[in-house]
């Protein structure tokens, strides 16, 4: 009874790997399966053409033919080569490609936004806020401020700045991203006269204004209060002439100390 029992098992374990082996041989070789469509969601930076060439992927083929044999690609029927060289583009910050069964293929990025610029030498760089290398050109971004303070070995276009300590970058940007917000609901634009900001460390800053006005301040203690501050003393008590340093010390109030 147990040999009989045995192989009845064997033998219907036989049927099944034949009925898998005959599956996947329909998958991967039957022109049903063949990419009939592309969808890129997501992108802006980006034309769809662009991301399609940059993945590998091509109408007519078999998009089975293109999973890895890894878990997550199988069971998700993500296409992990092709996200891999859609990622290689510097905006690209994340990127998922799926097969939707039977034969099309979604593409669904998420993309890095520039925050500001650095500059390497005679090279502008323009970064997001996780210190990720967008661009490099020969002349300043068009509507991004400067960061100064950051010090890195190299860079390469589509990676994080090497060797530099990426906290200081998230610093400047929040410092840029709340001059930005403090200008939304005034007339006054503290956002037209920022020339650039310099962080020393996280507790210490300075912002350049219409390249006559230094403004010293620790960037981790009331941000807000300091940039809705200084926008008072500079359009308020300074006249247009004036030059020297504004200072934030702590808990007393600013001072102005002039050239």
């Amino acid at each position: 009874m147990k040999n009989k029992e045995l192989a009845k098992k064997a033998l219907k374990i036989l049927i099944f790997v034949l009925v898998l082996a005959l599956g996947l041989v329909i998958l991967l070789f039957a022109p049903f399966f063949n990419i009939k469509s592309i969808e890129v969601e997501g992108n802006s930076r980006y034309t769809a053409e662009e991301i399609i060439d940059s993945s590998g992927i091509r109408i007519g083929e078999n998009g089975f033919r293109k999973l890895r044999l890894d878990p997550e690609s199988i069971l998700e029927l993500r296409l992990l080569d092709s996200e891999d060289k859609i990622k290689q583009l510097p905006y690209v910050k994340t990127c998922i490609v799926k097969i939707v069964f039977p034969n099309d293929i979604k593409i669904h990025i998420t993309e890095r936004e520039p925050a500001a610029y650095i500059v390497h030498f005679d090279n502008y760089l323009t970064v997001d806020s996780q210190g990720y290398v967008l661009e490099a050109g020969s002349s300043p971004p068009e509507g991004l401020k400067e960061i100064r303070g950051i010090d890195f070995k190299k860079y390469t276009v589509g990676r994080q700045l090497e060797e530099s300590k990426i906290y200081l970058i998230q610093t400047g940007v929040d410092i840029i991203n709340t001059v930005y917000n403090s200008d939304k609901n005034t007339d006054v634009k503290l956002w037209d006269v920022l020339d650039w900001v310099d962080v020393v460390s996280e507790t210490s800053a300075m912002m350049s204004l219409d390249n006559r006005i230094i403004v010293r301040f620790n960037p981790k203690d009331k941000l807000q209060y300091t940039i809705d501050f200084t926008k008072e003393i500079f359009f308020k008590k300074l006249s247009t002439k004036e030059t020297g340093r504004i200072e934030f010390s702590g808990n007393q109030n600013p001072s102005f100390i002039p050239d």
